[in-house]
C-alpha cells in the first residue's frame, strides 16, 4: 500500500475507538498511514497521545444524547472545519450522530467517507418520532457516502428496504475483530460444582440487564448452584440503569457487580457462560466474541447480531428477546449439560471466532476496502 496516507477515525468517544478499533489502527499505522482520531476527550484520550503516527483531535461539540438542532449543526461546522484544514484521504466514522452529521462534513469538504453502521442502539428499538428522524437524516447524509458498512445482515436489510442507503454501496463486515491471542482457550474444570454466568457491557436497560437479574432469581428459586454476574460501566445513556439499583441487586446477593476494568479476560476465564439477553440492536457484540475467543458458552437473545455469532446447542443458546423464562430456561439447559458437553460448546465457539471473526481478518478487510475506495 501506498505510503503517507491519511486516514480519520470519527466516533462519539475516545473509548470505543480505543476498544473497538486500536489494533485496526496500530496495524494501519504499520502500513504507513497517518491516523487521525477525533472524539470528545474521555478517560481513554491519553492512549491515544503517545502512539507514533497517531494524532489526536478532540470534538468539543460532539454530544452524543443531545438532540439540539443547534448543537447539531456545531457538530457538522466542527467536522467540517477539521477535515476542511487535515484533508485526510478517507473518513471513518462510527455511531449514528457521526455517520449523519460526519458524512455531511465530509461531503461539504469533498473527501470520500464510510459510515458504519456499529448497531442500531435505542433509537431503534421503540417507534416513534426520534426513529423516523434518525431515518430521515440518515436517508439525506448517506447519499454521496463512498460506501456504508454494517456489522449484521439484519442491520443492512433494515436500511435498505427503507431505502435509507443504496444498496450497491453497501458491504458486511463480520464485526469488529477480536484477538485470539489475548483472548485464548480458558483452562477447563471438569470438576467444577457451580456454574458462572457473566454479563459484560454497559450498565443500560436495552442491554437485558433486567431480565438478566430476573432470571438469576428463578435459577435460585429451583435451588441451582449458579453465580451471576455483571461486569461493565455507568455511562450518561438514556436508558441508564441507577446505580443505586445496580448496587441493590449486589447487596441482596441476586447478582455480583464486578465493577468496570479494561481487563475483561481475567472475569471471561473464572466464567463459565456469556449471557447477553440484549435487544440493543447490537452490529456483533465484542463481549460474544471474547468469551467465545475462550471457549466459553453464549445465551443471547435472538436479535441481530448476536444470531449471527450463535449457533443454537453448538455454541451456545438463542433465548426470545426480553423473555425471563425463555432466558431462564437457556440458563437452566446449560446448567444441566455435561462437563464434557460444556466445554465442546466452547470449543465450538472458538472455532467460529477463528474462521470468522478474529481481528486479522477484520483488518485485511480495512486494508483491501481502503485501497480500493483511494484507486477508484
Amino acid at each position: 500500500m501506498a505510503s503517507h496516507r491519511k486516514i480519520a477515525f470519527v466516533a462519539n468517544t475516545s473509548w470505543s475507538i480505543y476498544r473497538f478499533r486500536l489494533f485496526l489502527i496500530r496495524q494501519l499505522i504499520d502500513n504507513g498511514f497517518a491516523i487521525f482520531v477525533l472524539a470528545p476527550r474521555d478517560a481513554y484520550t491519553t492512549h491515544f497521545e503517545s502512539i507514533p503516527g497517531l494524532t489526536y483531535i478532540e470534538l468539543h461539540h460532539f454530544r452524543a444524547t443531545a438532540y439540539s438542532i443547534f448543537q447539531n449543526r456545531l457538530l457538522r461546522k466542527e467536522l467540517q472545519h477539521h477535515y476542511s484544514r487535515l484533508k485526510p484521504d478517507l473518513i471513518f466514522h462510527y455511531t449514528i450522530k457521526a455517520n449523519i452529521y460526519g458524512s455531511i462534513a465530509a461531503r461539504n469538504a469533498g473527501i470520500p467517507s464510510v459510515s458504519i453502521i456499529t448497531g442500531l442502539g435505542y433509537t431503534f428499538a421503540k417507534k416513534g418520532w426520534l426513529r423516523s428522524a434518525v431515518k430521515f437524516l440518515y436517508r439525506n447524509s448517506l447519499r454521496t457516502t463512498a460506501e456504508v458498512w454494517f456489522l449484521n445482515e439484519d442491520d443492512l436489510h433494515t436500511f435498505t428496504a427503507s431505502h435509507l442507503v443504496d444498496p450497491r454501496k453497501t458491504f458486511l463486515l463480520p464485526g469488529e475483530g477480536v484477538d485470539p491471542n489475548e483472548f485464548f482457550p480458558a483452562p477447563f474444570d471438569n470438576n467444577k460444582k457451580n456454574v458462572t454466568f457473566l454479563f459484560v457491557g454497559r450498565m443500560i436497560r436495552y442491554k437485558g440487564i433486567y431480565e438478566f437479574v430476573e432470571a438469576a432469581r428463578l435459577l435460585r428459586q429451583k435451588g441451582l448452584a449458579v453465580n451471576c454476574q455483571l461486569l461493565g460501566f455507568f455511562d450518561d445513556n438514556p436508558a441508564a440503569i441507577p446505580r443505586s439499583q445496580i448496587h441493590e441487586w449486589h447487596n441482596d446477593k441476586t447478582i455480583d457487580y464486578l465493577g468496570h476494568t479494561d481487563a475483561v479476560a481475567g472475569f471471561i476465564e473464572q466464567a463459565d457462560c456469556i449471557v447477553l439477553p440484549s435487544y440493543y440492536r447490537e452490529g456483533i457484540p465484542l463481549s460474544l466474541l471474547e468469551g467465545a475467543s475462550m471457549c466459553k458458552a453464549l445465551i443471547a437473545a435472538d436479535t441481530p447480531g448476536c444470531r449471527t455469532l450463535i449457533e443454537e446447542g453448538v455454541n451456545g443458546y438463542l433465548c426470545k428477546e426480553q423473555d425471563v423464562a425463555s432466558l431462564a430456561e437457556k440458563m437452566t439447559a446449560y446448567y444441566y449439560l455435561s462437563a464434557a458437553e460444556k466445554h465442546q460448546m466452547g470449543v465450538e465457539g472458538r472455532k467460529t471466532v477463528l474462521k470468522h471473526f478474529s481481528n486479522d481478518i477484520i483488518v485485511e478487510i480495512y486494508r483491501t476496502k481502503i485501497n480500493s475506495i483511494l484507486h477508484s
